[in-house]
């Protein structure tokens, strides 16, 4: 009996050793393929402008109206006026990426921009893809997509991000609508709870915002999926 459990133990052992080094060659492999430029229609690169843009025609319902995303684009950017090229030029780039994937934004003459449904539900895939490869996602943390989008403002603002360009750009997609100071303290309460085991924080400046301080920009970067 004791030689077969031995034979047992060293049988899963060599299983376990044969599976470890199956993963480092499926990862050597992706790898490899990244850098030969060998993986087909996998990732998009949008700056963040961009995604911004793109955020918008996910999240609406219908039609993203031209003054709706004029808003959304300047709404850090006091005194600027909104200038139809530059929106049109974003829309071309990003028309250029989707593309391939056969996605499209289409133009509603004299309103905005509209994506189908069906190519909703093809973007929102391809993010999840390109976000898993380019490091936007967190081993242990499951956060929704507006609570990246609080977590990614933080982690970018350098000092206290207000709650003033919070509202901004997390009400970005929701016209006419009001921000609520209690949503807002909800979703920052849920990040924090997911954050505490490793060590994150999440400062409160009252009165003016939030900051996440640099060690823990740290640690949150080491925990990004690569």
């Amino acid at each position: 009996m004791p030689k077969s459990s031995d034979t047992n133990k060293s049988s899963i052992a060599e299983l376990r050793d044969l599976l470890d080094q199956a993963q480092a060659t499926i990862f050597q492999l992706k790898q490899l393929l990244r850098t030969q430029g060998r993986y087909p229609h996998e990732e998009i690169t949008l700056t963040p402008t961009q995604r911004k843009v793109v955020d918008i025609l996910l999240q609406t319902d219908g039609i993203s109206t031209k003054g709706h995303l004029y808003e959304a684009l300047y709404a850090s950017k006091q005194g600027h006026a909104p200038d139809p090229k530059i929106l049109r030029e974003i829309i071309r780039l990003i028309r250029k990426q989707l593309k391939p994937h056969g996605i499209e934004i289409s133009s509603v003459t004299g309103k905005g921009y509209t994506i189908s449904n069906a190519d909703k539900d093809k973007l929102n895939t391809l993010i999840f893809k390109s976000e898993a490869l380019n490091g936007n996602l967190y081993k242990g943390i499951n956060l929704s997509r507006t609570q990246r989008k609080f977590v990614n403002l933080l982690l970018a603002e350098n000092g206290v991000c207000t709650k003033e360009y919070l509202y901004d750009v997390l009400y970005t997609t929701k016209q006419n609508y009001k921000p609520d100071p209690k949503i807002l303290r909800e979703m920052l309460w849920a990040i924090r709870k997911q954050f505490e085991p490793f060590g994150i924080e999440i400062k409160t400046v009252f009165g003016v915002g939030y900051i996440m301080p640099c060690e823990s920009k740290a640690k949150l970067i080491e925990l990004i999926i690569r």
